[in-house]
């Protein structure tokens, strides 16, 4: 009898420890709802193919809003970095997610930045790729309570010849 005991307490110990064993193995995981903190991110889509592989290299960079446009192009961006950009049949586009920007109000621009360091604007968001009067007066994005901002996605130019500032 004693032994019919040990058997179904042996039993049940397998079964609890292979309970707890399974459910470890959860590959549960939890997405946090919405961008990280204090980051802007979207899609960059270049408006023709005419890729620059030499001579410098492609940025975006968020510039503070300031009270007298465009004053804010000959500032520093708040946070800027290289686009790296992939190619799908004709197409070139380039994700970004730049980080470390803090509450306020910015405009967001592409630029191509030269071996000599001068900047070329090649594309705004909210504005398109022509010379318009929306290029001084662009759309801004706020990163309100240090929450990131997310789809900030825009047509720029690739080819430099055709920058619009």
């Amino acid at each position: 009898m004693k032994k019919g005991i040990y058997s179904v307490m042996l039993q049940s110990v397998c079964v609890i420890f292979l309970m707890f064993s399974i459910n470890s193995c959860s590959n549960d995981t939890v997405t946090p709802a919405g961008p990280d903190a204090n980051t802007v991110s979207g899609t960059i889509t270049f408006a023709d193919t005419n890729i620059l592989r030499t001579g410098g290299f492609y940025d975006i960079g968020v510039f503070p809003n300031p009270s007298t446009p465009p004053a804010y192009w000959f500032g520093p961006p708040s946070s800027n970095d290289t686009l790296r950009y992939t190619k799908t049949g004709n197409l070139y586009t380039a994700t970004f997610k730049l980080k470390g920007v803090s509450n306020g109000s910015y405009v967001v621009a592409v630029g191509f930045r030269t071996d000599t360091q001068r900047d070329l604007i090649m594309g705004v968001y909210g504005c398109d790729t022509s010379h318009s009067t929306c290029f001084f007066d662009p759309q801004r994005i706020s990163v309100t309570n240090n929450q990131g901002v997310e789809n900030v996605n825009f047509i720029s130019w690739a080819d430099t010849t055709k920058k619009v500032f």
